[in-house]
């Protein structure tokens, strides 16, 4: 039969050592440089852009695809999917991160006539001439005329 002291003493030693075991994860990646965490960061995001890609499920309307699917959901991201080029083609916003990257001029240049509607969509369709003039200056598309 175990003692009371023998007991407390098991018990003790378990939870010690699942302690252990939930702190080594955390302490790693505190113990990584910020260099290292970026890395392994952009390694992850390019595995599930990868995998996605061959099978259609991470189409997106930037040069560099975004990260913003792969968190967000509805609509955009659900089930890490990224369906942004077809949402662009089709007059629809594509998510938020695209929206700012496109603006910056890092769309991919080939859909770069699509931009201005599809942005009018979520900013508003009063602002189109002024999407069509930003996107005529930062992809050279339109010989735009006011």
């Amino acid at each position: 039969m175990i003692e009371k002291k023998q007991l407390y003493t098991i018990i003790g030693t378990v939870v010690l050592v699942s302690l252990l075991f939930s702190i080594i994860p955390f302490n790693f990646h505190r113990n990584m440089n910020m260099d290292k965490m970026r890395e392994e960061f952009i390694s992850m995001k390019q595995n599930i852009q990868g995998d996605l890609l061959p099978n259609g499920q991470y189409r997106c309307c930037l040069e560099k695809p975004c990260t913003y699917c792969i968190e967000k959901t509805p609509k955009h991201g659900e089930g890490a999917i990224c369906d942004c080029l077809n949402d662009i083609v089709n007059g629809m916003n594509p998510c938020g991160e695209c929206i700012g990257e496109i603006l910056e001029g890092h769309g991919n240049p080939y859909l770069a006539n699509y931009f201005p509607e599809a942005l009018a969509n979520k900013i508003g369709a009063n602002h189109l001439d002024e999407l069509k003039q930003i996107i005529s200056e930062k992809y050279d598309t339109y010989s735009y005329e006011q």
